[in-house]
């Protein structure tokens, strides 16, 4: 169970959708596995095969940001409507090469996602509007064989000027989501005729638009605007109502004031109870404006068992009795960065707890 855990949060920090230089994939034999199922039906078992290239330019770009854990842990999310967790295994993108993904986010490129020179969105005249692309990979699985099924893609908007600085005042949503359309479809198009593609050309595909935090205004806005599932042809576009939100932030008060306030209570009950330093941190997942789930991590500096079996009483005392049960809860408590106990309350459940040691 702990090591099911620990490769989880690894993979829910790293696992972005990044894409690798191997040719051979559509059918591959490998033993490096991590199991989900200790988490929700939303979370894939994982499945290696090659490293990412575009790891580090991602961190670069939003690891600062909520957007670092949200764009690619969203991304499963959304993928699990069309590519069913209890069937199939997850993958880093396989096929996105970096140079690409380069020529995407290109102006003068043949395969550029940017608005074409002259254009102007919202009194923004050339504006850059695209900034990362991402992609996932699902398999299922035969014996030690694996197949390639289907693939997910986002597109990432964070309008800035033509020099790539970032605007001055914030450009509206309804423009960036106009955007988000015609880049959507222009992506499938690229995904039907490159080369790099070509294994991908006659699966299911799903393309979404994430809206990135405008660090102008806050850092933990971002969220995923549009979605198109094609399967065959492309699909039609249905807007996203779908966010992850950081706890305790601006963002969670203004969309969940009862929730922030509660976590906020926690937190504090936490720290009075413990005797060394205590930190907790949570991310909840909202759709519609309406809470799905949180996961919380619980930071301790406990000298014995009988401490830290205390402090995790405490926690799951204030997720008993301060959060409805209405939505899936779990804490995850490390001592020394060792993970050392969980806390779960599954929608309409009783509060358990769980020690690692």
């Amino acid at each position: 169970m702990k090591r099911i855990i620990c490769v989880c949060i690894a993979f829910l920090l790293l696992l972005t959708g990044c894409q690798s230089s191997q040719d051979t994939v559509e059918e591959e034999t490998t033993n490096n596995t991590a199991s989900m199922e200790s988490f929700d039906d939303t979370y894939y078992n994982i499945v290696k095969f090659e490293d990412s290239e575009l790891r580090e330019d991602f961190y670069l770009d939003y690891g600062a940001t909520s957007d670092f854990s949200s764009i690619g842990r969203g991304l499963q999310i959304l993928s699990s409507q069309y590519f069913s967790t209890s069937d199939h295994y997850m993958s880093e993108g396989q096929y996105l090469k970096l140079a690409l993904k380069q020529e995407m986010v290109k102006r003068d490129s043949d395969y550029s996602l940017q608005p074409a020179a002259g254009t102007k969105i919202a009194n923004v005249s050339d504006p850059t509007m695209v900034q990362q692309i991402q992609e996932q990979d699902f398999w299922e699985k035969s014996g030690d064989k694996y197949t390639l099924k289907g693939a997910s893609f986002v597109i990432v908007l964070d309008p800035r000027d033509k020099n790539n600085a970032r605007l001055k005042t914030q450009m509206d949503d309804q423009s960036i989501l106009n955007y988000g359309y015609e880049c959507s479809e222009r992506l499938y198009e690229i995904i039907q005729s490159h080369e790099d593609f070509e294994k991908l050309k006659n699966l299911p595909v799903l393309i979404t638009v994430y809206q990135a935090t405008d660090l102008t205004e806050s850092t933990v806005d971002g969220n995923y605007i549009l979605k198109t599932y094609c399967d065959g042809s492309y699909g039609n576009s249905e807007e996203v109502n779908f966010e992850t939100v950081l706890f305790s932030s601006t963002r969670a008060e203004e969309l969940d004031a009862t929730t922030s306030n509660e976590f906020d209570i926690i937190k504090s009950n936490l720290k009075d109870a413990a005797t060394e330093a205590a930190g907790l941190v949570g991310t909840a997942r909202y759709q519609n404006g309406e809470i799905q789930s949180m996961v919380m991590e619980a930071h301790l500096n406990v000298k014995t068992a009988t401490e830290l079996m205390y402090l995790s009483s405490i926690l799951a005392n204030g997720v008993d009795t301060r959060f409805s049960s209405d939505f899936d809860i779990k804490v995850l408590i490390y001592s020394q960065d060792e993970l050392q106990a969980i806390v779960i309350k599954d929608r309409g459940q009783d509060v358990k707890s769980y020690y690692l040691y």
